[in-house]
């Protein structure tokens, strides 16, 4: 630690100033706390991010100080913060201790398990940023679409399966256990996978799975090549979804993130997912 020390104190310190004299000393890490701070209007504070959190554009524009679950100390001490946001996701621990031994001030934040743990999220963020009052409206809102959400009626019998892909990964489908999952049942939606984690699939269980519709992110969509792409993938097209060409397109950061993104994009994954079966 005192090896640590002497190579990065002195990096602890000076901040930027932009406009309008709002010292910018906060970093954030883990997006869904970054997207709370834009709508807070509190992005001036702002000094640098993590990888995983790129929206809105002036969230990616910032340094990054790497993967959110490999952070070491060095890369933090670089941007000179004054005080950290961040997830409790964030790994690894011990990086947190070390920056706390070096007397930065370090907020951790739980990610929530479901949308009733957004508005606290909020609130808590709000009062770090001080902006109290914005926080407490963006909570309200996030409230208010929560009861509309509530109030729509459960998808009966269409059954999705949630599709994870990246540039360079193999697709794999989301089963229990999984913050997919979790959104599904948050909308309404049965998820035919019966298994938990992430798994691939081999074509005869795909088509044991029978899915009545395919849910993928835009971004995975475009990482497969396009839609005909998707329906090649081994025993889709002999799936219900597939022989029909059901398909719901995501935006799985905005839908998973706990953020204050995530309950409106489940009321539209909830929308799109009735549309297909009217």
């Amino acid at each position: 630690m005192k090896g640590l020390c002497l190579g990065v104190c002195l990096l602890v310190g000076s901040t930027g100033v932009y406009a309008g004299g709002q010292a910018a000393d906060t970093l954030v890490i883990g997006n869904d706390l970054a997207e709370i701070v834009e709508r807070l209007d509190a992005g001036a504070q702002l000094v640098g991010r993590d990888d995983s959190s790129r929206y809105p554009p002036a969230i990616a524009s910032l340094p990054s100080v790497g993967y959110l679950r490999q952070l070491s100390a060095e890369g933090i001490l670089s941007l000179k913060p004054k005080r950290v946001l961040i997830s409790d996701a964030a790994r690894p621990v011990i990086v947190l201790r070390q920056l706390q031994a070096l007397d930065l001030e370090v907020i951790s934040v739980a990610r929530g398990k479901g949308i009733g743990d957004i508005a606290g999220k909020i609130e808590q963020v709000a009062r770090v940023m001080d902006r109290q009052a914005q926080g407490h409206l963006l909570a309200e809102e996030q409230q208010r679409l929560a009861a509309e959400l509530a109030r729509m009626p459960v998808l009966e019998g269409p059954r999705a399966l949630f599709i994870f892909n990246r540039a360079g990964m193999t697709p794999l489908i989301m089963g229990r256990g999984t913050e997919a999952h979790a959104a599904l049942e948050q909308a309404g939606i049965e998820n035919s996978a019966p298994f938990n984690a992430y798994k691939q699939v081999a074509a005869e269980a795909m088509v044991a799975l029978a899915p009545d519709f395919v849910i993928v992110s835009k971004a995975g969509l475009e990482a497969l090549g396009g839609e005909e792409n998707l329906w090649q993938l081994g025993g889709l097209a002999h799936t219900p979804a597939g022989q029909q060409r059901r398909l719901v397109q995501v935006d799985d950061q905005a839908l998973l993130n706990l953020g204050p993104r995530t309950v409106q994009a489940m009321l539209q994954l909830r929308r799109d997912a009735g549309a297909l079966f009217p």
